[in-house]
């Protein structure tokens, strides 16, 4: 399946979760992109199943189940008749989602047709992301049985099937809200769900599926288990959605409560047509703060996923000093890290801004101080030495996390409350890794690792225990696989979206990508954009509106805006936002 759609000014619209496209620069760097619109998505038309034809022969049967599946709005009732009354009873379509790329015509073979696709991805029951399918499984074998004179498919998979083309025009990567194990953040995590009519029903449903397969024990959500939507959820000339759970959910208390409305408005916000809540569970009203009559989606700000207050704020190097501040306005930082002497190589600043962790003698030590002066200065605290070193990384808790190369491999080091320790982190410990990045909630590491092949973004979850403690690692994933080329920095760009930067032409000529963090390559626009002269690296934040800034010793771009920066005086050598 083709990895990329080039996108004009895609770059917003990732980091606006899909929203309108904007127009081409008539000046600035950006000197080449492309575009494609999912405005698609809002004009597909209605598709009506159509019934098995009397006398049809198997391979009809088969076409026509493939087919009938491609049913808009949603809706499996016609499938169905294409199976014999006990596949039908028995058929789950809801267990997964394949979406195929390509299928070769069907071939009959005694009592069976089969399918060969030629690629094909998978989702699973929640609409995460779970990759390619094996080249051993892309061929669909149905069995055929004579029921009631007619031709039915008597062991259809428990999977809806339906081609990208259809995938792309119908749904949208979304995010569903959880939390972290101790409750102080929500967690994103990317799934996809149907546009259109169904989108505020189809959110509530995905959320009260729980956590996908793959993210449970590392989020938990306050949802009861049991609870399901009702019919639908509507939503009023005022932008009010009214959400009716229903089913057999224990007593909620207000804390549960109050936690439950995060869960929801963060996930349905993304509906542009909802402002507000209203939630009845089994027909009682849910309690709200303050005694009000609808809970707006833009409150729980103290969940932020991007941590409370933060995302926005811009720290940078120049001539080896820290500064802070936000766009347009950086000054030198009143801590230790902000003297002229300073000598730093690289730096990163904990999401609260009270915190720095810097990069200095060649790369060789890396040393912690305020930022900001304090009435008792301390001398900056050296937390490890002798090794290589590359810019660290901060989560909204306050752990640290350093990646050290080393010949024989990388190293992934994390000082938190326990002290500071190396971690056998899989995919990336051991590698030829040579950036990190952690997301604000503490939950996903992404690495970017070379290979004879070019550079792979390597993808881990990490499992937080009780206490904040981090106890375990998942499993890699590739998130992108190498492509030729060599990465050169990785920013979030959103909740669950990453921007790469790759020199196409070293000194002169960049790549910039934006790809999402769980690997998904259909129905998403993961974007590229071109820019020209010497690029340093890339300022990105989780905040789903912060800009995300080429870097140059002289100015920082922002990419979507096409709006350059001119820092004064200063000569950057890095330019980022906390974290």
């Amino acid at each position: 399946m083709t990895r990329r759609s080039y996108a004009a000014g895609a770059l917003l619209v990732l980091a606006l979760a899909l929203s309108a496209c904007v127009s081409l620069p008539t000046s600035g760097p950006v000197v080449e992109s492309s575009t494609s619109n999912r405005a698609d998505a809002r004009r597909a038309s209605d598709i009506d199943a159509r019934s098995p034809a009397k006398g049809a022969t198997r391979s009809e049967i088969v076409t026509g189940f493939l087919d009938a599946m491609t049913a808009w709005p949603i809706q499996t009732s016609v499938a169905k008749e294409y199976l014999t009354e006990e596949a039908a009873a028995g058929w789950n379509p809801e267990q997964e989602t394949i979406i195929y790329s390509d299928s070769l015509p069907v071939h009959e073979s005694a009592g069976s047709v089969s399918v060969q696709l030629t690629a094909a991805d998978r989702l699973d029951q929640v609409g995460a992301w779970r990759g390619a399918i094996g080249d051993e499984a892309l061929t669909l074998s149905f069995r055929l049985t004579v029921d009631h004179g007619e031709y039915r498919i008597a062991d259809p998979p428990d999977a809806l099937v339906v081609p990208a083309s259809w995938f792309r025009q119908r749904y949208r990567q979304v995010s569903l809200y959880y939390f972290d194990p101790l409750a102080k953040i929500l967690v994103p995590e990317p799934v996809f769900v149907p546009e259109g009519d169904q989108l505020a029903s189809s959110l509530v449903s995905a959320l009260l599926a729980g956590p996908p397969p793959l993210a449970r024990g590392v989020v938990r959500s306050f949802l009861p288990p049991g609870l399901s939507v009702g019919l639908s959820v509507p939503v009023d000339d005022q932008g009010v959605a009214h959400v009716s759970l229903v089913g057999e959910g224990s007593k909620v208390t207000s804390e549960q409560a109050e936690l439950m409305l995060a869960q929801l408005a963060w996930t349905m916000r993304q509906d542009p047509t909802i402002e507000a809540l209203r939630v009845t569970v089994d027909g009682t009203d849910l309690p709200l703060p303050g005694g009000a009559s609808k809970y707006s989606v833009q409150s729980a700000a103290s969940f932020d996923p991007a941590g409370p207050g933060s995302g926005r704020q811009l720290i940078g190097l120049s001539r080896g000093r820290l500064f802070t501040g936000t766009l347009g306005d950086l000054s030198p930082a009143s801590g230790a890290f902000g003297d002229v002497d300073a000598g730093l190589d690289t730096v990163a600043v904990r999401p609260d801004l009270e915190l720095a962790a810097a990069v200095d003698d060649n790369g060789h030590r890396v040393r912690i101080a305020p930022v900001r002066e304090v009435s008792d200065q301390p001398v900056p605290r050296t937390l490890l030495s002798g090794g290589d070193y590359v810019r660290p990384t901060w989560d909204n808790a306050g752990r640290l996390w350093i990646l050290e190369r080393r010949p024989g491999g990388a190293a992934v080091w994390l000082d938190d409350h326990n002290g500071l320790r190396q971690l056998d982190v899989p995919g990336i410990t051991g590698s030829r890794a040579h950036a990190l990045l952690v997301s604000r909630d503490g939950t996903r590491l992404l690495a970017v690792v070379r290979g004879a092949g070019g550079d792979e973004v390597v993808g881990v979850r990490v499992l937080i225990g009780g206490r904040g403690q981090v106890l375990q690692t998942r499993p890699p994933v590739v998130i992108r696989p190498p492509e030729g080329s060599r990465i050169s920095d990785i920013a979030w760009t959103g909740p669950t979206r990453i921007g790469l930067l790759t020199p196409t032409a070293p000194g002169s000529l960049y790549e910039v990508d934006v790809a999402s963090a769980d690997g998904a390559t259909v129905g998403v626009d993961v974007a590229s954009t071109i820019v020209s002269g010497k690029v340093l690296d890339l300022a990105g934040s989780p905040v789903a509106d912060a800009p995300m800034l080429a870097v140059y010793a002289d100015r920082y771009f922002d990419l979507a805006r096409q709006a350059s920066y001119d820092p004064g005086s200063m000569v950057l050598s890095q330019l980022d936002y906390t974290g």
